[in-house]
C-alpha cells in the first residue's frame, strides 16, 4: 500500500485547486467548521492505523512456533491427578511457568526412585531408604502432591527405625506398595503435560573460564548462593550483567548464568560457578 502524506490545509474558500496542485490531499477552507475539521482528522487517523497494520512484518512459521512454544511452557491443565494445583501455585505466587518446570523436573528426577527404595529395603539399609523417602517427601510437599506426600510420611515413619519395635515385613511391604502406587500416579500425571526440554545452551569452555580475572570471581559463588537461597532471580541476573560489563572474557559465563536463572535452575548456577576459585 502506497503511503499517503496527511496534509490538512487551512485556507480560504476557492483555494482547494491550488492546495491539491501543491500536494495537499484534503484541504479545509476558512471559515473553519469544527465538525468538518474533526471529521477529516478522524478519517486520516484511521487511514494511518490501517497503513501501520499493513506495514507490520509478516510473522514466519518459525516465529509462530516459538511463540506457541513459549505459551505452552506457561500452561497448566485445570486439574492434575495427585496434585493440588491451586495450593502449588499459591506457594509459587502464581508462577505457572515455574510450577510447570518443577513438575517436569520432578518427573525426570524421580522416575526409577521406587526401584532404588525397594533395593535398599531388600538390603535392610534403612538409613539410605530414609534418605530417599525423605527427599521424595520434600518434593511432594513442595509441589502439593497430596497423595504422594501422605504415603511418603507413612513410609518414613517405618524406615526411620524404631529399635524397640521394628516394623514387620508385612507392614513395610504394605506401606511401600502404597508409596509406589501414588508415586507412579504422580509420574504419569506429570508425563501427561510434557517432557523436560532439551538444554541446547552452550556451556563455557575450560579455556573461557580460565580467562576470567580471578578478582571478578572471588566472591561470585557466595553471592550467587545467597541469591539462590532467597530465590531471587533478579539478583542472579544482576550479578551476571555485572560480570559481562566488567570484562568481555566473562560473557560466556554471564550468558550461561542468565539462561540458568531464566530456567529457574538455581542448582545449575551453583554447580557452574562452584569450581571457579580453582580456575
Amino acid at each position: 500500500m502506497k503511503r499517503k502524506t496527511i496534509s490538512l490545509l487551512l485556507g480560504m474558500a476557492g483555494d482547494e485547486g491550488k492546495s491539491l496542485d501543491a500536494g495537499m490531499n484534503d484541504p479545509i477552507t476558512k471559515p473553519i467548521d469544527p465538525d468538518q475539521l474533526f471529521a477529516r482528522q478522524l478519517k486520516w487517523i484511521q487511514l494511518r492505523e490501517v497503513e501501520t497494520a499493513d506495514r507490520q512484518p509478516e510473522v514466519t512459521h518459525e516465529e509462530t512456533d516459538l511463540i506457541q512454544q513459549a505459551q505452552a511452557e506457561e500452561e497448566l491443565p485445570k486439574s492434575l491427578a495427585g496434585f493440588d494445583l491451586q495450593t502449588g501455585l499459591e506457594r509459587l505466587r502464581g508462577n505457572n511457568r515455574l510450577y510447570r518446570k518443577l513438575l517436569l523436573d520432578f518427573g525426570a528426577r524421580y522416575t526409577g526412585v521406587a526401584d532404588e527404595i525397594r533395593e535398599t529395603l531388600k538390603a535392610k539399609d534403612l538409613k539410605q531408604a530414609h534418605r530417599l523417602v525423605n527427599n521424595l517427601k520434600g518434593s511432594a510437599g513442595d509441589l502439593a502432591a497430596t497423595d504422594l506426600l501422605s504415603a511418603a510420611i507413612e513410609m518414613e515413619k517405618l524406615v526411620k527405625g524404631d529399635k524397640k519395635k521394628p516394623p514387620t515385613v508385612k507392614q513395610m511391604n504394605q506401606k511401600f506398595a502404597e508409596l509406589e502406587n501414588t508415586l507412579n500416579q504422580a509420574l504419569e500425571s506429570v508425563q501427561a503435560i510434557g517432557t523436560v526440554a532439551e538444554d541446547k545452551s552452550i556451556e563455557p569452555s575450560d579455556e573461557e573460564l580460565a580467562a576470567i580475572p580471578a578478582d571478578l570471581v572471588q566472591d561470585l559463588p557466595d553471592r550467587l548462593r545467597v541469591a539462590k537461597e532467597m530465590g531471587n532471580i533478579s539478583a542472579i541476573m544482576t550479578i551476571a550483567e555485572e560480570l559481562k560489563a566488567r570484562s568481555d572474557s566473562c560473557a560466556p559465563l554471564s550468558n550461561r548464568i542468565s539462561q540458568l536463572a531464566k530456567d529457574f535452575d538455581f542448582d545449575g548456577v551453583l554447580k557452574l560457578t562452584a569450581g571457579l576459585h580453582a580456575c
